[in-house]
């Protein structure tokens, strides 16, 4: 059976302004998490249910249907682990692609920021902290985790879930974020630009048979957060999502791409703005057999990388 506790855990390299308002954001996200596992939990056993007829019809007891689900779980992690190593490196060189894009990102700054112009605007090239927090309800495997780096300016956070037993389902949660800080020059509406590429992949597989409750689920997204005096709301994007429980033979791609991500609020003259660019990598796989992986993170090819942030502001 999994483990219904959910675990979780918090790290950062230093701690950002207001953090334990962002702690109990991160409480709240979890206790809403453990209302929805119950809940499905609750709905496979209510179909599991409806199937015992079918289940004592075909004369299998429960000893044998759990080493089906059992062969199910061990049968799919083989082929996910074929596919892995197909996935390992995206097919073009990436790297060539982005310096370009950067290159032209920071002439954009500066001719932005020539006398003349009406507003203010600005490019953070240098994070100063990273952290990530998680939480995560399956096996010591499932864990999720992120490292971060100032210097190269990326994360690399992973999550993957294993379902288990008959409808018993795992979930795995990471968000990973860099943090950049400046102080306004003045009063007014902000723009926060960020343009996180995302490398990395996907693995999903399921098999609805009639005796279990297999399901499997990935979501990947991108956000935002700014403080200045209080922390604003966090602005999500989905960037990506896939789920089903007939996710056979085995669903798998690669992600790489730059997703661009705005967020808009209003600040004050001088004080410091304290913004965080991260994603969230979100795992859940029911029944043996059913599993969800994203993974950012195995060797050199995978990552995200935020290189900056570019603010302009302008007077309301």
């Amino acid at each position: 059976m999994a483990d219904e506790k959910i675990r979780t855990e918090w790290k950062s390299e230093k701690p950002v302004p207001d953090e334990d308002f962002l702690k109990k954001e991160f409480e709240a996200e979890v206790a809403t998490l453990s209302s929805a596992l119950a809940k499905g939990r609750e709905h496979s056993q209510r179909l599991h249910g409806s199937r015992e007829h079918l289940i004592k019809a075909s004369g299998l007891n429960d000893g044998q249907i759990k080493k089906l689900a059992d062969d199910a779980k061990s049968e799919a992690k083989k082929a996910m682990d074929v596919v892995e190593r197909e996935l390992a490196k995206p097919a073009v060189d990436i790297e060539a692609l982005h310096q370009q894009d950067l290159a032209l990102v920071k002439q954009n700054a500066e001719q932005a920021g020539t006398s003349g112009n009406p507003s203010w605007s600005g490019l953070i090239t240098t994070p100063d902290n990273g952290g990530s927090w998680s939480s995560v309800n399956g096996e010591a495997e499932e864990a999720p985790s992120s490292a971060w780096s100032t210097v190269t300016e990326k994360i690399d956070p992973r999550s993957q879930a294993y379902g288990e037993g008959w409808f018993d389902g795992d979930h795995s949660t990471i968000h990973a974020y860099l943090t950049f800080t400046f102080r306004p020059p003045s009063w007014g509406s902000l723009r926060v630009y960020a343009a996180p590429r995302f490398h990395g992949y996907y693995q999903l597989y399921s098999n609805d048979e009639w005796y279990n409750s297999e399901y499997a689920r990935a979501e990947l997204d991108s956000w935002i957060q700014l403080h200045q005096s209080f922390w604003r709301p966090r602005g999500y994007a989905r960037r990506f999502t896939m789920g089903g429980d007939e996710l056979h033979p085995t669903r798998y791609g690669r992600i790489d791409t730059i997703y661009g991500h705005n967020y808009y609020t209003s600040v004050g003259a001088t004080d410091q703005v304290t913004i965080r660019v991260g994603a969230r990598l979100h795992s859940y796989a029911r029944a043996g057999g059913s599993l969800s992986r994203l993974n950012f993170q195995s060797g050199d090819a995978n990552f995200i990388n935020i290189p900056y942030v570019y603010w302009s502001l302008h007077h309301s």
